[in-house]
């Protein structure tokens, strides 16, 4: 491809691609902080990664750091990203997959990770020597909290070059996400918007898949606005407050599994496990598309070795639960009452008065990203399912709170399932109380 010199003042670029007329001052920016947001399709990520990659070949001993929630998304996303799109084969640039970096012929180095729980973040203070970093990428921005972009603003010590900078590519997220409120309404960083149709390579059938999208999913990755469902069904729900880093689950809590069935859409179970307070910890979870249910089975067997559950309620598909109990998974068909189980939800979404929730999300629960979901755009686990998940509306737009639009509900659905175990009327524990 055509390559494009650009050169504002004593820094020169050169980027093996031509890039798109958005990208250009996005390029040259030497802010502190940077953040690229817009529809899906925009092309941050590629403007990211070109400018990562341009910076670490113009300062040599430059440290440069990629970064996404987890380093399970970073290895298995970004980095092919980089290594087949970006750097290609370039022979100046060598990947050190054991030591998780590329290493650049003039000493320069671009390390990558993530920072779900303590560990990975203690990989990420340590780089450098004393983890001093030039350059730093936050890729999916909105799963990041804001301590963790205190912790990177914290790293950036760097010498090799006259002028240090974070960047942080996006989609929009709710209006109340500390990046519009600290980055884009504070006015903390120099913001880029992109959007799918000012990307030339978008291939004609992922501009359909975009169109096809509704309600805030439309809003946010088609017209790239940070907005807020209307009619939200859980107005409680707060990613600040009820998702938190995972920890060590305590051998003597209670444990149960809730599973709903899928396969062109997703087949979800979640790991579920109760304090002495009776608070709700999602702390494992698997939410995956086109794949049948024996394999499923194998696969939570697996992942629950060493556990034990006291039940695993599951949707009343009785040809699934038959194949998952060939596999020694007894279920008990789940209480599907829809209306009182929203309410069981949103009563253990509200703080209580000891200012905490009853229900909470560990972040970085899911297993892993099904692609298939992804390349449609569509949640890939329980709490990307909340903010679209709303009520009808009447031809006025209000809201009919009798019974949810029926979309991207999945986790939601098993969700509501073990929390209607737990407190609802459960036919299941009325007769075990009995029977005692």
């Amino acid at each position: 491809m055509q390559t494009t010199q650009t050169q504002p003042n004593d820094i020169t670029f050169i980027c093996p691609y031509e890039p798109l007329e958005w990208q250009i001052p996005f390029l040259l920016d030497k802010n502190p902080t940077v953040l690229s947001t817009g529809s899906a399709g925009g092309g941050k990520s590629r403007g990211a990664g070109e400018k990562m990659h341009a910076y670490l070949k113009k300062y040599p001993n430059a440290m440069g750091v990629a970064l996404r929630k987890t380093r399970e998304s970073m290895t298995n996303s970004t980095v092919l990203f980089m290594e087949r799109t970006i750097i290609g084969d370039d022979p100046q640039v060598n990947h050190i997959r054991s030591k998780n970096r590329f290493e650049y012929a003039n000493g320069s180095m671009l390390a990558y990770g993530g920072m779900k729980n303590e560990e990975q973040r203690e990989q990420i203070r340590s780089i450098g020597g004393q983890g001093s970093v030039d350059i730093a990428w936050m890729e999916e921005a909105n799963k990041f909290t804001e301590d963790d972009f205190n912790e990177v603003l914290a790293r950036m010590r760097g010498t090799a070059a006259p002028w240090r900078q974070v960047i942080l590519t996006t989609n929009p997220d709710a209006p109340t996400h500390w990046i519009n409120t600290r980055l884009i309404q504070g006015r903390g960083a120099q913001v880029y918007y992109s959007g799918a149709l000012d990307n030339p390579y978008n291939p004609p059938e992922y501009i359909e898949v975009l169109e096809s999208l509704t309600g805030v999913l439309y809003k946010r990755l088609v017209k790239g606005l940070w907005v807020q469902a209307e009619g939200a069904v859980y107005e409680n729900f707060d990613p600040s407050i009820h998702v938190i880093e995972p920890f060590d689950i305590p051998d003597d809590w209670r444990r149960i599994r809730s599973i709903d069935f899928g396969y062109t859409n997703p087949f979800v179970c979640q790991w579920w496990a109760m304090d002495n307070d009776d608070r709700m910890y999602l702390y494992r979870e698997l939410y995956m598309s086109q794949r049948i249910v024996e394999d499923h089975a194998q696969q939570i067997n697996e992942l629950s070795q060493g556990e034990t559950y006291e039940v695993t309620v599951a949707d009343h598909d009785a040809e699934d639960r038959a194949t998952l109990e060939r596999y020694e998974i007894r279920t008990r068909p789940a209480t599907k009452d829809v209306s009182p189980g929203i309410q069981a939800v949103e009563g253990r979404l509200r703080v209580a008065d000891d200012g905490k929730p009853r229900l909470f999300i560990m972040r970085g629960a899911l297993i892993r990203t099904d692609i298939h979901m992804e390349g449609k755009k569509r949640p890939t686990c329980t709490e990307a399912e909340f903010p679209g998940y709303v009520w009808p509306k009447t031809a006025e737009g209000k809201p009919v709170k009798e019974a949810p639009v029926k979309e991207n509900d999945h986790g939601l659905d098993a969700l509501r399932y073990a929390v209607m175990y737990l407190d609802g009327p459960s036919l299941w524990r009325r007769i075990e109380f009995l029977s005692v």
